[in-house]
């Protein structure tokens, strides 16, 4: 039997609510477009090649069979790691990482002050509830992005670096450092991620069959056009879709959600 858990995405505007409820297509971003300057910007540096000939037997080699004296090779050898010095200083090697990847951010709360004035148009947008299944399926890499298969960020003081010694890439290990490291200042956004690796940035299709629910902001007037969508999309996937109106507290600062229930979260998967 699937386990499930709750995921949210904070919308601004009428175009984004229709295109995530009613046309089952959400927006996955660039990292150059993130709003903290140091995300998906771990510390690169050129490692010690000391040891290649026990970390990267088949690098070793094919150092080791090049033309030319020991000093030639040496010397090549020296060429090729200022080469790479220089890719890193000036971000050549990050960006080549980046350049087709792109990322959906989501988060584990639907009621938090600071996400709905800043992701929601300061209250007037909405919050849409992903039911997402977690089992031992085994997805295609290219095409997990759309179901919406969410790693959670890890919020740390210490920035995470990548570092080029020639030894073989771990692949977890990059991932981890790359996409879900972030500093501990952002820990309130409780964020996870959804992780497009190929295909770039843009608008794609995910399981519409995950939609389960949304919520209206306490600002917003738009709660029957949404109720609206929601409509549409339960027919479309065949199961109903709750709309629920956000409200702010009377004697406290919090945002009530009436006859909303929140859910108790399950452990992620290691990666």
């Amino acid at each position: 039997m699937s386990r499930f858990i709750y995921r949210y995405k904070y919308l601004p505007d009428m175009v984004g609510i229709k295109g995530v409820v009613e046309g089952g297509t959400i927006k996955f971003t660039h990292p150059s477009a993130f709003n903290d300057p140091f995300d998906c910007m771990p510390a690169s540096k050129l490692g010690s090649f000391k040891d290649l000939k026990n970390v990267n037997p088949r690098l070793y080699q094919f150092w080791a069979s090049q033309e030319g004296s020991p000093a030639q090779r040496l010397m090549g050898m020296e060429r090729s790691k200022n080469i790479l010095r220089e890719k890193i200083e000036n971000g050549e090697l990050l960006r080549r990482l980046l350049e087709d990847a792109s990322v959906l951010s989501l988060s584990k709360i639907p009621d938090s002050i600071l996400m709905w004035s800043h992701y929601a148009d300061f209250h007037r947008g909405a919050v849409v509830e992903f039911k997402i299944p977690i089992d031992k399926r085994a997805l295609n890499i290219e095409s997990a992005y759309k179901e919406l298969v969410a790693l959670d960020v890890d919020y740390t003081r210490a920035r995470p670096a990548l570092v080029y010694s020639g030894a073989p890439a771990d692949g977890s290990e990059t991932l981890r450092h790359l996409f879900l490291a972030k500093s501990d200042h952002w820990s309130y956004e409780q964020e996870s991620r959804v992780i497009k690796r190929t295909g770039g940035c843009g608008i794609f299709d995910y399981n519409h069959g995950y939609l389960h629910a949304v919520i209206v902001g306490a600002r917003s007037e738009s709660y029957p056009q949404v109720r609206a969508y929601a409509d549409a999309a339960s027919s479309l996937i065949g199961k109903k879709v709750t709309v629920f109106k956000a409200e702010f507290d009377r004697s406290a600062y919090e945002i009530k959600i009436p006859g909303f229930r929140k859910k108790k979260d399950i452990p992620q998967p290691v990666i």
